[in-house]
């Protein structure tokens, strides 16, 4: 400022000697004039009604950074349209991949969102619906922060809402992390303030980013996506740029929770229950293809996307740099986390995070606050999660209601159709323990509908009370005159749920093994079937070639026998796993059934050869009739296996 107002008073006053002074100013006072000239125009404009400012040139962008300037003047939002993306793919996608969803920005940009099933065995049905998966590490020595616990996922999306053939319960993911550019952005638009310049530096990942700054980030961003959504159109209808909505109510964007970031981390449902567990994803060509550490990075920071992604389609999701999540920092203890909440989490490690440290369930705290105010340091970064209300319309609140009123039931253990689906011989006859009555049969009750003072009848006990124990407890509860016994009454009730849904989900993990285990048998034994026939061949050509007693011919029998005595054994071995299998679950083949899609969506999702589910499906029809007539079918089964096998051959 003071070397400008020297500028400015050569100009007028240095008329002493003129000419040097003019020479030395010519330049300054060429540009000031022009200042004041486009000064005076942004003042007239600013006068002028909004029908009467002049129109853009035609061949300069309608949106853009050139023209955050001329969008402000005429009252429009900083920054490009909502459903328009300006910038250059290498800034927000920069590793295309089929599946990938854009999320509009602010100025015209865009950052790309990768789906993340949740399949396998999950409990529950409808918006209940979840699955628990084994987070954290065994590691003794970092127990305290990271100790193997289990957890509940669930997403926001399901296939309608994305308009892709995806599962009913779905993540999406930021599949990079949060670039400089992007933040950039959206904090312009915040403070509505000029968009950034477009650059090749905007794909660096955005460093020095502490907790506080990351959610102002996503309120911010969520509250543009919210004023423009009208315009942004719906990814169920197909369309790119998009915003997903569930019930009509738009997504925003937060940060993933500790256990939505680690479950993405380890590779979500791409990979396999083994895999999942290892200390980090599959890195079949080395870390250096997937991680940037302290021995590939060089001690420097590096843009997004250069590197391979991991199974779940996520980038640098492990190392360059630390990533925050929601949830404050706690402690562990063996079973549960410890109460005392302290500062925020950062996940995955970074460019100085040396080999062995890179692993899934590297977690750290970090202070909010020091001596100098928020805490952030220059290696710290985000990466976002999008999500929608959980309670989005009335609709949702009742089929809510429904599921948690079957929860710890029977009906709690599948769809409303599985009950149907399974064709079940019951028993012929049960009889009720002693001094019981049948299910089917009233008990005897005292008539407890009688007149109160107040002239209100009081419920009356269920007559089958056997027939739904959580609904007869409830009962109990409401006619009991008891206060401090009707309480004791309804917790109770809580446990016996609470219990009965553990063992359903239990239940429903076996099941999946059962059917996991009993297809595996059902393949080998068409693989045995096979490679018989191979060596019976070989013999008939040994014995036409060389006659019964050559010693190479006596060779090759003994070894069909042998092989013949082993394939016995697998066949009485499967024919014992029907019907263990079936006697396991003889009132409720729907769990099988459940469990077989679950299997199918777990397969599909990790890309695994999709031939051994037809043997998973055999196994599963053997066992629904071996419930329906009791035959044992050995010889039968293995034929049904052996020709199954011969099918998918010569497909």
């Amino acid at each position: 400022m003071r070397h400008g107002w020297r500028q400015r008073r050569r100009c007028v006053i240095n008329s002493r000697n003129p000419i040097p002074a003019l020479r030395r100013s010519a330049g300054f006072c060429r540009r000031l004039a022009s200042a004041c000239l486009l000064a005076a125009l942004c003042a007239l404009a600013m006068a002028l009604p909004a029908d009467e400012q002049p129109p853009m040139p035609a061949d300069r962008p309608a949106d853009g950074p050139a023209d955050n300037r001329a969008d402000r003047l005429a009252g429009k939002p900083t920054g490009n349209a909502a459903s328009a993306v300006d910038w250059p793919a290498t800034l927000y996608n920069p590793r295309p991949a089929d599946g990938d969803f854009l999320l509009p920005m602010p100025c015209g940009g865009a950052m790309t969102l990768r789906v993340v099933g949740i399949e396998g065995d999950g409990s529950g049905f409808g918006p209940l619906r979840d699955r628990l998966v084994e987070l954290g590490s065994d590691e003794q020595d970092m127990g305290f922060a990271e100790y193997r616990r289990m957890e509940p996922i669930a997403g926001s999306f399901d296939a309608d809402s994305l308009g892709i053939d995806a599962g009913a319960n779905s993540l999406l993911m930021g599949k990079y992390e949060v670039n400089q550019l992007q933040l950039d952005a959206v904090n312009a638009a915040a403070l509505d303030a000029p968009c950034p310049k477009v650059s090749a530096r905007g794909r660096m990942p955005a460093g020095g980013i502490g907790w506080h700054a990351a959610l102002a980030f996503t309120h911010n961003w969520s509250l543009w996506l919210r004023k423009h959504a009208d315009a942004i159109g719906d990814c169920a209808d197909g369309e790119q740029p998009c915003l997903p909505r569930v019930d009509g109510e738009p997504a925003f964007v937060r940060l993933p929770t500790d256990a939505e970031w680690e479950y993405v981390a380890r590779g979500g449902d791409a990979v396999s229950p083994a895999e999942f567990r290892e200390s980090h994803f599959p890195m079949p060509e080395g870390m250096a293809h997937f991680v940037w550490f302290a021995d590939s990075a060089d001690g420097r920071i590096r843009p997004i996307g250069v590197l391979d992604p991991n199974p779940a389609g996520v980038h640098d999701i492990l190392g360059n740099l630390e990533e925050i999540v929601l949830d404050p920092f706690r402690l562990r203890r063996l079973d549960r986390p410890q109460g005392l909440v302290g500062g925020y989490v950062v996940r995955g490690g970074s460019l100085h995070s040396g080999r062995d440290e890179i692993r899934s369930a590297l977690r750290r705290e970090v202070p909010l606050y020091d001596h100098r105010g928020a805490v952030a340091t220059a290696d710290t970064g985000l990466r976002v999660l999008l999500s929608t209300p959980i309670l989005t319309s009335a609709e949702r609140l009742a089929a809510v209601r429904q599921a948690w009123s079957r929860l710890g039931s029977d009906a709690s253990r599948g769809d409303p159709g599985d009950q149907e689906r399974a064709s079940i011989r019951q028993p012929a006859s049960a009889d009720p323990p002693p001094n019981m009555a049948s299910p089917s049969q009233p008990i005897p009750v005292q008539d407890t509908a009688a007149e109160g003072s107040l002239g209100e009848s009081r419920p009356r006990l269920s007559e089958t009370p056997f027939a739904n124990p959580m609904t007869e407890l409830d009962h109990l509860a409401r006619v009991s005159a008891d206060p401090t016994l009707a309480l004791r009454l309804e917790r109770l009730r809580e446990v016996i749920r609470s219990n009965a849904e553990r063992l359903h989900e239990q239940r429903g993990r076996a099941a999946r093994e059962a059917l996991r285990f009993g297809g595996l048998l059902c393949q080998r034994l068409a693989t045995e079937d096979h490679n018989l026939g191979l060596r019976e061949q070989q013999l008939h050509l040994c014995f036409q070639g060389s006659g019964r007693d050559h010693p190479r011919c006596m060779a090759k029998n003994r070894a069909l026998d042998d092989d013949r005595k082993a394939m016995d054994n697998n066949n009485a071995l499967y024919a014992d796993t029907v019907i263990r299998t079936a006697r396991t679950y003889p009132d409720d083949l729907a769990v099988l059934e459940s469990a077989f899609d679950a299997l199918a969506g777990e397969r599909i999702a990790v890309g695994a050869d999709q031939r051994l589910l037809a043997y998973n499906r055999l196994f599963l029809q053997q066992v629904s009739a071996y419930v329906g007539n009791g035959r044992v079918r050995r010889s039968r089964w293995r034929d049904a296996c052996a020709a199954l096998g011969q099918e998918l051959l010569n497909d």
